[in-house]
């Protein structure tokens, strides 16, 4: 073969492997199982205190398609614009609901209509029926809709977290067999809502905060913040120290980063905020970015809060007030917005999973480190217990029988990571399939826990449980 015909076969080769990735690049990777659609959950109470609930439909990861998927209902005892609407509106027995690119989730509305007057036995059955081009309905095609509390006996709940950059922080009430996922970068300070005057940072973006010698917001400057930026920070390069600057990761609120706030105004000092990251590293034992920094300054308003907050170097501040609210543990606020709503009413949920600032030790002493799919628990009087199955048998045979000598956690991190390995450098993390758990909410209502997954379709922030009734509060 000569040179020239070396060179168009050369040529010839080129344009047909472009063309061959062009083809693949617009196909969907044959090795990726497929994207299933699914509720939530099989069945939700929708309470007599609630006037509408959000139903969400989720993906077991984003679609590259748009379009919509239609859910059919069946009313029972109840009629549709009448005594309750949807959002968006139904068309006959049909909802139609819009997909976007990029979208991992959807969701519709169910609102009472005003004024109506429910028995409590009524109910609407939902079904999704059509699913955009490129997803898969899955295994929880049904939803029964109660409209009165209920006390689910036993569940599989895949939990919302996101994907793998955790975007999400989930609520998990487990009598009502119900989630409520959270953008854990839209809230910046939580308020408690209890006796004391203490204020916590958000750990899920591993946030802290620093006293310094000063009560006026406009005498600080970046000179007052020296060298901050190199102690305090979240991971391996961080330092025991830095401790004093995240909040106590097992929830005592007598060891918050920033101090009680003292009804004597002059008392409060200034602090310094870094304001943590918005995702953390693929490699949770690097030093993670900033959001960035702000000042500020909390004094008591009669029974609630007024937040001065700036950036560094502003030579003025905003306020926030905070209200005392005693339905919630805490009540949120974020920079930018303001009053925020993020976790449910304390009566209302009772494990929390969620990436988050803890504590770890490589030697020399504690220092704050960010784990992912750590599981909290509310402040709210709920109980955890760890059990082995070599010493408590296994969890299908574990009864109320069995509930006899169980010793009860009331730590916020009582179950907390244990319930998987490995997930530091280098190591892969897996669920332990050695052990379950006991939750008792508060209204004395005991399940038995396990994690069945850690991910779905091998991607981290998706993980899965399974709850069952022990015993009836």
């Amino acid at each position: 073969m000569n040179n020239m015909k070396k060179f168009g076969f050369f040529l010839q080769v080129i344009a047909l492997s472009a063309l061959m990735l062009t083809f693949l690049s617009c196909e969907e990777d044959p090795q990726l199982p497929d994207n299933l659609v699914a509720f939530e959950s099989a069945q939700l109470g929708f309470t007599s205190d609630e006037d509408e609930l959000i139903i969400n439909i989720n993906f077991s990861r984003s679609t590259a398609n748009q379009g919509s998927i239609t859910v059919n209902f069946e009313a029972n005892g109840i009629v549709y614009g009448d005594d309750f609407t949807t959002s968006p509106q139904a068309t006959g027995n049909t909802i139609t609901i819009p997909v976007v690119a990029g979208a991992s989730q959807v969701s519709f509305t169910i609102s009472k209509t005003e004024s109506v007057l429910l028995d409590g036995d009524e109910s609407v059955t939902f079904s999704i029926s059509n699913v955009v081009n490129g997803l898969v309905v899955g295994e929880t095609t049904q939803l029964v809709l109660s409209f009165a509390e209920i006390l689910a006996e036993q569940a599989i709940m895949n939990i919302n977290g996101g994907g793998p950059t955790y975007p999400n922080k989930v609520f998990i009430d487990l009598s009502a067999n119900r989630q409520t996922a959270v953008d854990r970068t839209s809230w910046d300070l939580g308020f408690f809502m209890g006796d004391d005057f203490r204020v916590t940072l958000n750990s899920s973006v591993t946030m802290m905060a620093r006293a310094i010698d000063k009560t006026d917001l406009n005498a600080v400057n970046a000179a007052d913040t020296v060298d901050f930026d190199d102690v305090m920070i979240v991971g391996a390069n961080s330092s025991i120290e830095a401790m004093a600057w995240i909040d106590d990761p097992a929830g005592d609120l007598a060891k918050t980063a920033i101090a009680s706030i003292s009804v004597t105004a002059s008392e409060n000092k200034v602090y310094i905020v870094n304001r943590g990251a918005s995702n953390p590293p693929s490699d949770p034992s690097q030093p993670i970015p900033s959001r960035g920094w702000k000042k500020i300054r909390i004094i008591r308003n009669g029974n609630g809060y007024t937040l001065q907050h700036a950036d560094i170097a502003a030579t003025s501040f905003q306020e926030i007030q905070i209200t005392k609210d005693s339905q919630f543990n805490f009540r949120y606020i974020s920079f930018e917005n303001g009053v925020v709503n993020v976790e449910p009413a304390k009566a209302r949920w009772d494990i929390a999973w969620t990436g988050f600032t803890n504590s770890t030790n490589f030697g020399a002493g504690f220092i704050p480190y960010y784990f992912q799919d750590i599981i909290l628990q509310s402040r709210n009087g709920v109980e955890t217990a760890e059990l082995l199955i070599t010493n408590a048998g296994t969890y299908e045979a574990f009864q109320e029988s069995n509930l006899t000598g169980v010793t009860w956690l009331t730590t916020q991190i009582g179950i907390g990571a244990k319930w998987r390995s490995g997930g530091g450098p280098g190591s892969a993390p897996a669920v332990r399939s050695d052990r379950f758990y006991l939750v008792k909410d508060v209204d004395g209502n005991i399940y038995k826990l396990r994690f069945t997954a850690l991910t779905q379709n091998g991607e981290r922030g998706r993980p899965q449980i399974e709850f069952a009734l022990v015993k009836k509060g």
